[in-house]
Order: structure tokens, then C-alpha cells, then sequence
């Protein structure tokens, strides 16, 4: 305990002390004075958040007992739980949301690499032009959508060139294919492009991308060196964003599997 603490101790003791012998000699002076039950019960109730420093608990007339120590602490951690509780269920939205447009997505004619074409520079706009925002988040995930369905149609497309490529709508392109229509080969290549990648909508569907590599090709199956590089790169994200979590996600699929 420091010195501060000490004397802000000291300090309500002798304030109770002092507000317990104004009672005694309020009893003294007028003893026909009554003080009954309830009005203890307010009194304790009143000086309650200045005892955590002196006191576990208190006990009330009638038997009530009233624990309060560290109770900022339990709030605090309830709070947190249900933040994590929220997130986690934001993330599975997004994911439930794609799949459901996805599986609506068939209206759109025309050539599938026009298409991508298109969607690429819809994505450069829209990442250049809006300010991040729910809406912006939404319609990229439209994008990533229509991405998922039209990638594996492309007849020419070169993954690994892709994943490098200095263009964040062209990189998504090869997120969404993969995730799409995984491909172990490319797991090297694809979890190099996950860890540098500098956009967190990217990187969120990236190491979505990467999960579903690992389960084509099996956990028991990735190499060390692969799973290190996670690893290692994990601290690097906020602790309960959706990026952190949808990597913890596919580092549980390896360690599960070990």
C-alpha cells in the first residue's frame, strides 16, 4: 500500500469514528430520540462505497451482507466479456453475411474477368472515396462476395503474382479466390501476403482465406515454419479485433490438430 493510500485509509476511519461518536452523543443528549432499523440500514448503505479500502463486506440489520471489494475489478471484467461476446458475434454476422449473398449472387452476366475488372476498381473508389463507416464496410464485403463467386471462373490467373501485387483490390481478388477454391500450394505465398498486408479489411478476409487452405490441406499437414510466422505475428494485432481473432481461429486449427 503506498503512502497516499495510508492516509486516505486513515482519513475515512476517522471520518466513521467521528460520524459514530456524533451519533453516541446525539443518543446522550435527546435519548428519546428513536433510531430504528431502516434508518441503520440507510446509514451503512450511504458510507458503503468508502469502506472498500477498510473492509470485505458488511453485514446489515436483518442479516444482509453486502460485498464489495474489488467490485470495480468484477464489473470491469463482466464488461470486457461482453464486448468479446459482441465482437464475436459481429464477426460471425459478416461471414453468415457473405455466404447468404453469395448464394443469391447468380443475376450478373458478362464476361467473369470484365467483371472482376469492374469490381476491382469499384473497391479502389470506394476505399479512396468514403471514410470508413458500417456502409463502407458493408459494400466492400459485397465486392468480396461477388469476388468469391467470379474468381475460380477466371481461366488465367496467376495466384502468387497476384498476392504481391502493389494494388489492394487486386490482392483481394486472390483472397477471394482462395477462399473460394483453395489451394495448398499457395499457402506459403498466401500467409507471406496475410502478414504484410496493410489493409485490415484485406487481412480480415486473408486469414480467412488461410483457414480455409489449412483445411484442404489438412493441419496435420503445414509446416512449422508456417505456423511459427502466425504465430509469431499474432501479438502484432489488437487483442479482440476481428483480425486478431480470425488469425487465433486458424492457429486453433493447427493446435488442435497437434
Amino acid at each position: 500500500m503506498s503512502a497516499s493510500e495510508g492516509r486516505w485509509k486513515r482519513l475515512i476511519a476517522s471520518a466513521i469514528s467521528l460520524g459514530a461518536v456524533g451519533v453516541g452523543v446525539v443518543h446522550v443528549v435527546k435519548p428519546e430520540l428513536k433510531i430504528d432499523g431502516a434508518t441503520l440500514a440507510l446509514a451503512a448503505i450511504a458510507v458503503i462505497p468508502w469502506l472498500d479500502h477498510l473492509f470485505e463486506s458488511i453485514e446489515l440489520p436483518g442479516g444482509t451482507k453486502l460485498q464489495y471489494r474489488h467490485l470495480e475489478e468484477r464489473v470491469e471484467a463482466a464488461e470486457q466479456q461482453a464486448q468479446e461476446v459482441r465482437l464475436a458475434v459481429d464477426d460471425a454476422s459478416r461471414q453468415a453475411r457473405v455466404a447468404l449473398v453469395t448464394s443469391g449472387s447468380d443475376g450478373l452476366t458478362g464476361e467473369a474477368t470484365e467483371l472482376v475488372e469492374q469490381l476491382v476498381h469499384e473497391f479502389t473508389s470506394l476505399r479512396r472515396n468514403e471514410a470508413p463507416s458500417s456502409a463502407r464496410t458493408y459494400r466492400q464485403e459485397r465486392i468480396f462476395t461477388e469476388l468469391i463467386r467470379l474468381t475460380p471462373q477466371l481461366t488465367e490467373f496467376d495466384t502468387e503474382a497476384v498476392l504481391t501485387s502493389p494494388d489492394g483490390g487486386t490482392r483481394l481478388t486472390a483472397y477471394a479466390r482462395l477462399y473460394a477454391r483453395p489451394e495448398p500450394r499457395h499457402l506459403p505465398a498466401l500467409v507471406n501476403a496475410a502478414i504484410q498486408e496493410s489493409m485490415a479489411f484485406n487481412q480480415y478476409w486473408a486469414f480467412h482465406a488461410v483457414g480455409a487452405v489449412i483445411d484442404a490441406l489438412g493441419a496435420d499437414n503445414v509446416q512449422l515454419g508456417t505456423i511459427r510466422r502466425l504465430s509469431s505475428y499474432l501479438p502484432q494485432l489488437r487483442q479482440g479485433s476481428d483480425r486478431s481473432r480470425a488469425l487465433r481461429a486458424v492457429l486453433g486449427r493447427v493446435e488442435r490438430a497437434g
